[in-house]
């Protein structure tokens, strides 16, 4: 048992290790360029991570500056979920606007990176100290 603790906590640690550095190292390469404009809830993606619990996800569209229309479904999974026709913030990088966000659900990704990095860091190093 001891070994398969020490292999979740290096999985899990490394985890959230590599995800809270990918969204920095994001964040880092686009904010200067990022654009923010409203977008339209123009409809909900229902999804069940386990038998009767649901998420829901708005799929939203916006205008980019260059005319063209994008609709995409926001990373953030909540129930009930945001009403249709309801107009929302929204941020995109002109390169790739099809990967637009809500602009809450960028900043809580933020806010939240510190805390994943910081967890992930302890769990790798408690994994380490466990093996020495």
């Amino acid at each position: 048992m001891h070994v398969f603790q020490l292999l979740m906590q290096v999985f899990t640690g490394g985890a959230l290790v590599w995800g809270s550095a990918a969204e920095l190292v994001e964040h880092l390469r686009t904010r200067s360029r990022l654009i923010r404009t409203t977008g339209v809830v123009v409809g909900l993606e229902d999804s069940e991570t386990r038998p009767g619990v649901k998420r829901r996800s708005a799929v939203f569209r916006f205008t980019a500056g260059d005319g063209r229309s994008f609709e995409t479904t926001s990373s953030a999974q909540t129930w009930p979920g945001l009403k249709v026709g309801t107009s929302i913030p929204v941020v995109y990088d002109p390169e790739r606007p099809w990967r637009a966000e809500r602009a809450g659900v960028r900043v809580f990704k933020l806010w939240l990176m510190p805390l994943t990095l910081a967890l992930g860091v302890f769990l790798l190093v408690l994994a380490g100290r466990t093996v020495l």
